[in-house]
């Protein structure tokens, strides 16, 4: 098995970097209000906490800053509960001194498709802000603590196996929980969960995510990095009693299909859009499923977004040129992975959604909005169109994984959806064009 040697890695690189950027929001004059006057239904917005993972902490851009946190979907849904009676909504926020948080990637040049290497060149770190310290373990990073009330439990990187671990939020466990917690504490996510709850009328639940994101990122390499459905459903029973104590009401989101993001989808579109002009079948991939480890790629297969930064590499080296020289297996989650992905999302969403029935909470998909956005013309709403095009597309931030401030508008607006068909409310949805999209900055 061989690939043609006409085939030029140099052109998937240029066409990884034929993209555009957008500088300004798109301000929609007629607004999304329908003029009727807000009401809460059955539901109780008094005071709403937010339990989840980076999703919810409004994480963009590979990173965790106060604009990020400002323009987080909890905040976004906040500021529409106050219109039915909602109070004041507090978050850990970075302090506007320390606004850089974690740091995070920025767009400071428009990539240049004549330029092979221009789509590094055009991200630039922002340097973190936020580091009081470094781990004992590891070495990584400590941030400023933030010990105070909270209402936005969104704990970048947690899964639902993780709840329940103590020492997690230690300092040799994750950075952002360690910041939440007093030094030297051995309390869960869980415990940690429960404390906050106290005075809480009404909640949204958005975990689970990262229990099968791991697995894609690392493109399958190892089955381990799914969490188990057993261990899945006894964190997700738990946290679900939890929150429901009293009878609290409530929303639960359930995982998208993970592969209709920028991450999986941008290399993959312009490598098989370059191999058909050739002629070409495919490239050499390691495929676990495949006899002797190899095969061509084909249907199916993603091609990951990580492997943008050793393209320069793999053309001097001739990678997936060959059998005997095929693009490593962490760098494409092949079409039997995706099939296992997708099999354990199923599982998971299946395990949600009917303990949320069963609780008659509120259960969002966000799948078909996710479709819409991923589907030719994408998505188009007051006059103004978004899709899941990588930086161009307005709605996945440059990590192509997390959302930019209009695209967690718009997760805010499917969840006011399914809040307003449950509870009867009439809580205004927001315009996704008041709020950002990719900027391009100096």
């Amino acid at each position: 098995m061989h690939a043609a040697n006409r085939f030029r890695w140099a052109l998937i690189v240029t066409v990884l970097v034929s993209i555009n950027a957008c500088t300004n929001n798109d301000i929609d004059p007629n607004g999304s209000s329908t003029g009727a006057a807000p009401t809460k239904g059955s539901a109780d917005f008094t005071k709403y906490v937010a339990v989840g993972n980076s999703l919810t902490s409004g994480y963009a851009d590979n990173g965790l800053y106060r604009d990020s946190q400002l323009n987080s979907y909890p905040n976004i849904l906040a500021g529409q509960f106050k219109t039915v009676g909602g109070g004041d909504f507090i978050q850990p926020l970075f302090s506007e001194a320390q606004a850089a948080g974690s740091g995070y990637i920025k767009l400071i040049k428009v990539p240049n498709p004549s330029d092979p290497t221009s789509l590094a060149s055009s991200l630039g770190q922002v340097a973190p802000a936020a580091i009081r310290g470094t781990s004992p373990g590891g070495g990584g990073p400590l941030y400023t603590k933030f010990t105070g009330a909270n209402q936005n439990l969104g704990v970048p990187g947690i899964r639902m196996a993780d709840i329940l671990s103590p020492g997690y939020g230690s300092s040799l466990g994750n950075a952002y929980f360690e910041r939440l917690l007093p030094d030297q504490s051995s309390t869960t996510y869980f415990q940690y969960a429960s404390d906050n709850l106290n005075g809480a009328t009404f909640f949204t639940c958005w975990l689970g995510n990262n229990d099968a994101l791991g697995y894609a990122l690392a493109g399958g390499v190892s089955a381990d990095n799914l969490t188990s459905t057993t261990l899945f459903t006894t964190n997700f029973t738990a946290i679900m009693n939890k929150l429901t104590e009293g009878g609290r009401k409530g929303v639960v989101i359930g995982i998208p299909n993970i592969t209709m993001t920028p991450y999986f989808t941008t290399a993959t579109d312009q490598i098989n859009a370059l191999l058909k002009v050739q002629g070409l079948s495919g490239l050499a991939i390691s495929s676990k499923s495949a006899p002797g480890g190899v095969r061509m790629s084909g249907s199916g297969d993603y091609f990951l977004l990580s492997i943008a930064s050793v393209l320069n590499s793999f053309i001097a080296k001739g990678v997936g040129l060959s059998a005997s020289n095929p693009v490593p297996d962490q760098y494409v989650l092949d079409a039997s992975e995706v099939t296992t992905l997708n099999t354990r999302i199923n599982e998971f969403n299946t395990i949600m959604k009917t303990q949320a029935d069963a609780k008659g909470l509120v259960y969002v998909d966000v799948n078909p909005i996710f479709q819409q956005l991923a589907q030719t013309g994408g998505y188009t709403l007051n006059g103004i169109t978004y899709s899941s095009t990588y930086i161009q597309g307005g709605v996945f931030s440059l990590d192509g994984i997390h959302l930019t401030p209009a695209g967690y508008a718009m997760v805010a607006n499917e969840i006011i959806k399914g809040i307003n068909a449950k509870y009867s409310s009439t809580i205004p949805q927001v315009n996704p064009a008041n709020y950002r999209r990719v900027l391009l900055q100096q």
